[in-house]
């Protein structure tokens, strides 16, 4: 599973590159639809961790095309960013591939590659 995502790590601090890709992604067409601040939920259970949240995404005109080929494609979709704070001034991003985690549904290639390429658009500072 590791295989199918795609990490980069950048010299920006947590905090600006979260505000920075929500912005991005309803910039570029997407809808917000979730946000999770991972950190807050485990710290409910008394565990400690660096910051941590995940941003759910997605584009609603290629719902028609995935219900119409494989409904079972739902399960990998919305796309999701993961933003994790490794020091005060460097944070991990990462995603699931969509052109590889969306492979094997009977989907037009070029829809995957659509979305990956729309996702690098938003990373790209």
């Amino acid at each position: 599973m590791k295989a199918h995502v795609i990490r980069q790590t950048l010299p920006l601090p947590f905090g600006q590159l979260y505000g920075a890709l929500k912005k991005r992604i309803v910039d570029h067409g997407f809808l917000l639809l979730h946000e999770i601040d991972t950190q807050a939920i485990v710290a409910k259970r008394g565990v400690t961790i660096p910051p941590l949240k995940q941003l759910l995404f997605f584009e609603p005109k290629y719902i028609a095309e995935i219900m119409a080929n494989d409904p079972l494609a739902i399960n990998d979709i919305p796309l999701k960013l993961v933003l994790q704070e490794l020091d005060a001034h460097t944070t991990q991003l990462s995603f699931k591939n969509p052109v590889d985690s969306l492979q094997g549904y009977g989907l037009k290639p070029e829809m995957a590659a659509e979305l990956l390429k729309r996702v690098q658009g938003i990373l790209s500072f």
